[in-house]
């Protein structure tokens, strides 16, 4: 059971985020949108369609391994490489530029991130254990997505807010990540959506390599923002 809930849980967190999802979905330069009433939507009582162009490699990264991201939640795709940039293959959205990264107590909590070219996906689940001693042991899975990223920058650092554990990115995170110190592991701090904690995570040091690649000449390509994704 435990086996299988965490690569549920991985399977919807990257086939969300691989997309370039990772918030690259599309480019939304010229895309019109159409507002429609909607009885279910409570918050303001209105739907949007926007349409969004697919998105296509950036040159300069043929040479990266193609991963084509069609298994869907049946199925959830659970070899995908980490540590390493990678050319995203979508059905939906379209290509994408990424690297995964996972953080992990073996057996226990996990935090999985995906560092795409214009967009950052992070969440993961928390292992909460009660009883023990005469009473049997209790293990629970809570599911989280980040709201608040810290990225270091040198002698500062940003502070990202996002929604449903995206965040969008920008030149200044993006150069922020290209320039981060390499041939050690990195670290970010997060916020979970309902919590004030900042928690530390360790990013592995294949990753911050890759940051490299990822993040290489980069230029904005209008994505649209993360409200408009519909979440």
């Amino acid at each position: 059971m435990k086996h299988t809930f965490s690569s549920l849980v991985c399977g919807l967190l990257l086939a969300t985020s691989a997309a370039p999802g990772v918030a690259q979905i599309g480019n939304a330069g010229s895309s019109a949108t159409t507002t429609a009433q909607n009885v279910f939507c409570e918050k303001n009582l209105r739907s949007t369609v926007t349409r969004i162009s697919k998105t296509v490699l950036p040159s300069g990264y043929s040479d990266l391994k193609d991963v084509q991201l069609n298994s869907d939640f049946r199925f959830p795709k659970n070899d995908l490489p980490f540590s390493q940039a990678l050319a995203l293959n979508d059905p939906v959205t379209g290509q994408a530029v990424a690297v995964y990264d996972q953080n992990f107590v073996p057996g226990g909590s996990k935090v999985f991130s995906a560092w795409g070219r214009f967009g950052i996906t992070i969440g993961g689940y928390w292992l909460l254990s009660t009883g023990g001693g005469f009473s049997e042991r209790i293990a629970t899975f809570v599911p989280f997505e980040a709201d608040i990223l810290w990225i270091s920058d040198g002698d500062s650092f940003l502070v990202v807010k996002g929604c449903n554990g995206r965040f969008t990115v920008t030149s200044e995170i993006a150069a922020a990540l290209r320039n981060y110190p390499a041939g050690k592991n990195g670290y970010i701090r997060f916020s979970t959506e309902g919590t004030g904690s900042a928690v530390l995570s360790e990013i592995g040091k294949d990753t911050v390599a890759a940051w490299k690649k990822v993040y290489a000449n980069w230029a904005s390509e209008a994505p649209p923002k993360v409200e408009s994704l519909g979440f």
